[in-house]
C-alpha cells in the first residue's frame, strides 16, 4: 500500500506530466529525471517505471547510472509480450496490481500499473514501481505457524501470491490466450467454489469485513476466513488446518471437568426452574385457559415479590380489567360507532362541498378555453386533446383570430389542480391583454410583454415565504397573406410531419415569469413555410411525462415523435383516438 500510494503521487506530478506532453525538451527531461530519482529511493524495490504513450517509450530505473537518459525499448502492439501495456491503457481507469514477467529485462515483479493522465484529464501513459515476487512470497505467504496457509488472489480468481511458486510463477508469464490458475481450479468441488465467490460477492458490498466458512482444498478440509484489500483489489484467503494446529489429546483433562461442571450446574438449574418459575407459571397458565373460557371471576394469590410475583400481579390486574371492558363492550361499541358515523358523515359533507367547488372552478377554467366553433373558423383540421390530472390543471391552449390569420399557443403554467387552474386564468387574461390591448401580433414579442406581465406583477414578498411561479408557452402566428408559420417558444417546441417526416422546431430553453428566467427574456422567432399536406403539433409536457408501460417508464419525446410520424396522414377525429390510447 505505501508503494501504492508512492505510485499514485508520482502519476499527479506536474513537472513529469509536463515532461510527458514535450518529451524531447532536455531541460524538462533533467528535471523530471531528478524527480523521479527520488521516487526510486523511496519504493521498496528500489525501481520505477514508466511508459510514454504517443512515443511507447519505456523508462526503466533500478539505481544503475543514467538508467534514466534513453528508453529501455520501444512497446510494439503486435508484440505479445506488449500486451499488458495496451490492455492497462484500454481497461484501467486508476491502478492496477500486475504479476508479469517483463521479457526485455528478464524480471518477474509484482508491477504497480499507475495511469497518467495530462492537464484535460486524457491518458498519457503509465508509471509506478515493482516488488520481487520471492521476496514478496516469503514476508507475506510463508507462515512460520504449522497449520496455517495463505494465498492471495485477485479479482477473477486469479492466484497472485501461494506457497506454491509455480502457480505465481505461471501466471506471471501467461500471454495471449493462455488461462491463469485461479483459486476456483484449486477447489474440488462446485459448492465449495460458490461458497467462495458468494464470500467474495458479500466482502465486495461491504457486507462484512470478515467471512469464515468450511473449505475442502486439494483434497484436504480446512476452517477458512477471506478478507478484502479493496485498495488493491486483492483478497487474502487464510486456510486453519485444524488437526494440525490443535491437539485433541492435550485437552482431554479440561473437557472431563468441565463436561461433570456443567451437568452438576444443569441439576440445579432444573430443580430451581421447576419450584421457583415453572409451577407458578403453570398455575398462570391454568387460570389463563379459565379466562379464554369465558370465567373472567379470576384472582391469584401473590407469594412471592420477584418477577413471578410481578407477574402474578399484572395478571390480576389484567384480569379485572377484561371483566370490566367485557360488562361494558356493548355500550362502548355503540358509542364508538355513533362517533364513527358522525364523523364519517361530517367528512363526507367537507368532500362534497371540496369537490363541487373544483367542479364549479372546471366550469369555469373550461369558459377560457377556445371553442371548437371558432377553432374551425381558421383550422381544416385539427384535434385538441386536454385531460387535466386533477379534474383542472395548469396546462391549456389559447386561441385568437386575426384580420390575417390567427394566434394559437399551448401553455403549462406552475402548478397542478386547483393552483394551476388559477395560473391559466391568469395567463390568460394576460395574453389576451397584451394582444387585443396592445395589438401585438409578433410572437417572441408577446412572449417578452408576458414575461415583463408576470414580474411586475407576481412576484412579491409574503411574509418569509418568495413565490416563484411562471409558465412554458409554444405559441404561432399564421399570416394567409404569406402563408407561412410564425412560431416562438419557451421550453416548448413544435412539431411539423410531411410525408411521414418529422422535424422539431425547438423553442428557447427558458421559461416565462420565474426570478431564474429574469426580466430581460431571450427568445427569438422561427419562420416555418407552410407546404401542402403539413401537420403541426404543440403539446405541453404532459404528454411526455405520461407513465406506463411494466416498468413505468415516461412516455418521453422518441415515442412521441414516432407517433405522430405514424398518425399523421389520418384524418384529426382517428389521431385523437391514437393519441389517447
Amino acid at each position: 500500500q505505501q508503494d501504492l500510494s508512492l505510485s499514485l503521487k508520482m502519476a499527479h506530478s506536474p513537472l513529469l506530466i509536463d515532461w510527458i506532453g514535450r518529451e524531447e525538451d532536455a531541460g524538462l527531461k533533467q528535471q523530471a529525471a531528478e524527480e523521479m530519482e527520488s521516487y526510486r529511493s523511496s519504493f521498496r524495490g528500489k525501481s520505477l517505471f514508466l511508459a510514454i504513450d504517443h512515443s511507447n517509450h519505456y523508462y526503466f530505473a533500478d539505481g544503475s547510472k543514467d538508467a534514466l537518459a534513453h528508453p529501455r525499448y520501444t512497446l510494439m502492439k503486435d508484440n505479445p509480450n506488449d500486451a499488458w501495456y495496451f490492455k492497462a491503457m484500454r481497461d484501467v481507469d486508476s491502478f492496477q496490481l500486475n504479476i508479469d514477467f517483463d521479457n526485455h529485462l528478464e524480471l518477474n515483479k509484482i508491477w504497480f500499473n499507475v495511469i497518467i493522465r495530462d492537464r484535460q484529464q486524457r491518458k498519457t501513459g503509465l508509471c509506478g514501481s515493482a516488488i520481487d515476487i520471492t521476496q514478496f512470497i516469503n514476508e507475506i505467504i510463508d507462515s512460520k505457524e504449522p497449520g496455517i496457509e495463505t494465498i492471495l488472489f485477485s479479482t477473477g480468481g486469479t492466484i497472485e501470491g501461494h506457497k506454491d511458486r509455480n502457480y505465481v510463477i505461471h501466471n506471471s508469464k501467461v500471454r495471449g490466450n493462455e488461462k491463469k490458475i485461479t483459486i476456483y481450479d484449486l477447489v474440488e468441488t462446485d459448492r465449495d467454489r460458490a461458497v467462495i465467490g458468494k464470500a467474495v460477492d458479500r466482502l465486495n458490498l461491504g457486507n462484512a469485513e470478515v467471512e469464515a466458512f468450511s473449505l475442502s482444498l486439494q483434497g484436504k478440509d480446512y476452517i477458512a476466513a477471506i478478507t478484502s484489500m479493496p485498495e488493491i483489489h486483492w483478497y487474502n484467503l487464510v486456510l486453519l488446518d485444524a488437526g494440525q494446529v490443535i491437539g485433541a489429546r492435550s485437552f482431554l483433562p479440561y473437557i472431563t471437568i468441565s463436561i461433570l461442571s456443567l451437568l452438576l450446574v444443569v441439576v440445579i438449574v432444573i430443580v430451581l426452574l421447576n419450584r421457583l418459575v415453572l409451577r407458578p407459571l403453570s398455575v398462570l397458565s391454568l387460570s389463563a385457559n379459565q379466562m379464554a373460557a369465558g370465567n373472567f371471576d379470576v384472582s391469584l394469590p401473590i407469594h412471592s415479590k420477584d418477577e413471578i410475583g410481578a407477574l402474578t400481579g399484572a395478571f390480576n390486574e389484567m384480569a379485572a380489567m377484561v371483566k370490566d371492558h367485557s360488562d361494558n363492550l356493548e355500550q362502548k361499541v355503540a358509542l364508538r360507532t355513533e362517533e364513527l358515523n358522525l364523523s364519517t358523515q361530517m367528512l363526507s359533507e367537507s368532500n362534497n362541498k371540496i369537490m363541487d367547488s373544483i367542479r364549479y372552478a372546471q366550469l369555469i377554467q373550461a369558459s377560457i378555453l377556445p371553442s371548437e366553433e371558432s377553432l374551425r373558423l381558421c383550422l381544416q383540421d385539427f384535434f385538441a386533446l386536454y385531460l387535466p390530472r386533477d379534474i383542472v390543471g395548469g396546462d391549456f391552449y389559447y386561441f385568437k383570430e386575426l384580420a390575417d390569420g390567427f394566434i394559437l399557443a399551448v401553455g403549462d403554467c406552475t402548478g397542478h389542480g386547483v393552483p394551476g387552474a388559477l395560473m391559466t386564468m391568469t395567463t390568460n387574461a394576460v395574453l389576451s391583454n397584451i394582444i387585443d390591448g396592445l395589438g401585438l401580433d409578433n410572437p417572441a414579442d408577446i412572449l417578452r410583454h408576458l414575461n415583463t406581465r408576470f414580474h411586475a406583477s407576481l412576484h412579491h414578498n409574503i411574509g418569509e415565504e418568495r413565490i416563484d411561479f411562471g409558465l412554458d408557452i409554444g405559441l404561432c402566428r399564421y399570416s394567409k397573406a404569406t402563408d407561412d408559420l410564425l412560431f416562438s417558444g419557451a421550453r416548448i417546441d413544435l412539431h411539423t410531419v410531411i410525408d411521414g417526416k418529422v422535424e422539431r422546431i425547438k423553442g428557447d430553453r427558458t421559461s416565462i415569469g420565474y426570478r431564474r428566467s429574469g426580466k430581460e427574456l431571450h427568445v427569438r422567432n422561427r419562420v416555418v413555410k407552410n407546404t401542402p399536406g403539413m401537420q403541426f403539433y404543440l403539446t405541453s409536457d404532459g404528454i411526455l411525462d405520461q407513465s406506463g408501460g411494466p416498468k413505468g417508464w415516461g412516455f418521453g419525446r422518441k415515442r412521441f415523435i414516432q407517433l405522430i410520424g405514424a398518425i399523421a396522414e389520418l384524418p384529426a377525429s382517428a389521431q385523437l383516438q391514437r393519441v389517447r390510447r
